[in-house]
């Protein structure tokens, strides 16, 4: 699957600074897919794989770290629920400057949300948007604490307000539409604030001179550079001009790691689940028994091998979430329902014959129980090589045994609309992932979403009002025993019903070099996850870099 992406490069710039216990200096140069820059250092209206903004000026008050399951926190040192967890309070560090050297306060934070709550289109977060918001107001304790009031009790906004970059209120209370303002002189609070050059092709952003975690960042300044093909990064990474990138590269080992066995390096860690979402509304996925055929049918091994050149992870389990949250994982359900994460075609077979779908008239084609033959498409976007693929290979363990099924490749647009106004069969599909299991399933399993335009994984369209109740409950509870409870039991309802067929985990992009620089994250020492795309996790993996 090939999107637009960032990837991040170094190149040697050297400033003259004393010397701490880890060699600084340098510039990390980042190449960007886009036709040209625009001058924009918004967080807000500038897409992360195009700015430096999200992360690198701005930083939130914490970032949630996915690969251990700990809160790093940021311009925020403590935050707590009150008891009856209608509020949440967010203690700032002490001595936070901006790059300007004005004090960051919680003055800046409450502007900041206020801001948010007047201006929607800035409200990255969406805390403050539909008939029920998030939060009901910002209060000010003292000059660095801020508590957020909630509308009702809801134990995930924690994982929203740290979306919202924290921006400076002594610069933007003049702003009169913070959505149209471009922002070309950026003040911000991150480990690089100083634009020091702007084209359409480059920018670099250097070290901020008050940045509060003392001695970092030990690298300069980051350098974003254009590009407008995945073909020119990939000729980038084997000229050794990039050192952090995240883009899809055709046979990594030889056209990359080869080229600098010494230095290149990469790891793709288990990412967002990919699954077949079926439309359960369509004669024969109503039927429970075709759906577990359908499953047993697939050989994912294959798949994940030939498909996507084995970058992906398979999918130990039935359950829906994959590796990304094996911290997760219910065993007892895992030992009840794995069977049905195996390839067995002559199980499938065998299923599909007792449920009556036989095949008649010896063409090889079985039919539905009204005679009629099965045939059905399975959609995927125009472009997305790896999926297209892997759809194919589907297609034809399908065939197998004795299911007619078509690939049906549609435009990004005609994709979205299918999903939204359920006008599909089967479709592959990628899901959330997130602090808990809870972010992949809310949007897959609660009733409310099958009609909601943009939540594509509901509309499958089954639901039950116990497990929306379970989900309802989740968000009320902090009690990490009670959560995993309802996680496990999840877990359970996905492996029973198989609304959606798990495929594989999807790969995160991450191939970088030790040529100039060391400190990255590996699969021996992975401190954080690695995809440059993440505004909130970037900054923690550019604060460990520094010079060989």
């Amino acid at each position: 699957m090939k999107h637009t992406l960032i990837a991040v490069l170094i190149v040697l710039l050297m400033f003259s600074i004393p010397l701490f216990a880890q060699k600084r200096g340098g510039t990390i140069d980042g190449p960007v897919l886009t036709i040209a820059f625009i001058e924009n250092f918004n967080p807000y209206t500038q897409n992360v794989n195009r700015s430096p903004a999200p992360g690198f000026i701005y930083e939130p008050l914490v970032v949630y770290n996915f690969r251990q399951n700990r809160i790093e926190y940021r311009l925020a040192e403590h935050f707590e629920y009150s008891d009856d967890l209608l509020s949440i309070t967010y203690y700032l560090r002490e001595g936070l400057r901006w790059s300007d050297g004005t004090p960051l306060t919680a003055d800046d934070v409450i502007f900041t949300f206020e801001m948010a709550k007047k201006f929607p289109a800035v409200d990255v977060a969406g805390l403050f948007v539909g008939e029920t918001p998030k939060i009901k107001w910002v209060e000010k304790v003292d000059h660095r604490t801020v508590r957020f009031h909630l509308t009702q009790v809801n134990t995930t906004v924690e994982w929203s307000i740290p979306s919202q970059y924290i921006v400076p209120k002594h610069i933007w209370q003049n702003v009169e539409n913070p959505e149209l303002f471009t922002n070309k002189h950026p003040v911000g609070s991150g480990p690089f604030t100083e634009v020091k050059r702007f084209s359409p092709y480059q920018i670099t952003v250097c070290r901020n001179p008050y940045y509060w975690e003392e001695g970092k960042p030990y690298i300069d300044c980051v350098r974003l550079r254009q590009y407008q093909s995945n073909a020119q990064v990939q000729a980038a990474l084997i000229r050794g001009e990039i050192d952090w990138g995240s883009n899809f590269i055709p046979d990594i080992e030889k056209t990359f790691v080869a080229k600098d066995p010494e230095h290149n390096r990469y790891w793709y860690p288990a990412g967002s689940p990919i699954f077949l979402n079926l439309n359960l509304d369509k004669p024969p996925l109503d039927d429970l028994n075709f759906r577990q055929a359908f499953s047993l049918a697939l050989d994912r091994e294959s798949v994940v091998e030939l498909a996507t050149y084995g970058y992906a992870s398979l999918n130990p389990h039935i359950t829906g979430i994959g590796d990304f949250f094996a911290a997760w994982y219910d065993d007892d359900v895992n030992q009840k329902y794995d069977w049905l994460n195996e390839y067995n075609p002559e199980k499938a077979k065998q299923i599909l014959d007792d449920a009556g779908y036989i095949d008649s008239d010896g063409d090889g084609i079985r039919e539905n129980k009204d005679g009629s033959p099965i045939e059905f498409s399975i959609m995927v976007v125009s472009g997305w090589t790896d999926w297209i693929q892997s759809v194919q290979m589907i297609t034809e363990d399908l065939k197998y045994v004795g299911v007619n099924a078509k690939t049906k490749t549609v435009e990004w647009g005609q994709y979205v609309s299918n999903w939204n106004n359920r006008e599909f069969e089967v479709g592959m599909l990628y899901g959330m992932t997130g602090v808990t299991p809870y972010r992949f399933y809310a949007p897959l399993l609660h009733s409310q979403n099958i009609d909601k335009a943009g939540v594509f994984e509901a509309k499958h369209g089954w639901s039950a009002a116990a497990v929306d109740s379970l989900l309802d409950r989740y968000v009320t509870v902090r009690d990490e025993a009670e959560q995993r409870r309802i996680i496990s039991q999840l877990q359970e309802v996905v492996a029973q019903n198989l609304m959606i067929i798990p495929v594989f985990s999807n790969p995160t992009w991450y191939q970088y070099t030790t040529k100039r620089f060391v400190g990255w994250p590996t699969e021996d020492n992975p401190y954080i996850n690695p995809n440059f795309y993440d505004a909130g996790e970037r900054v923690i993996l550019i604060n460990h870099l520094h010079l060989r």
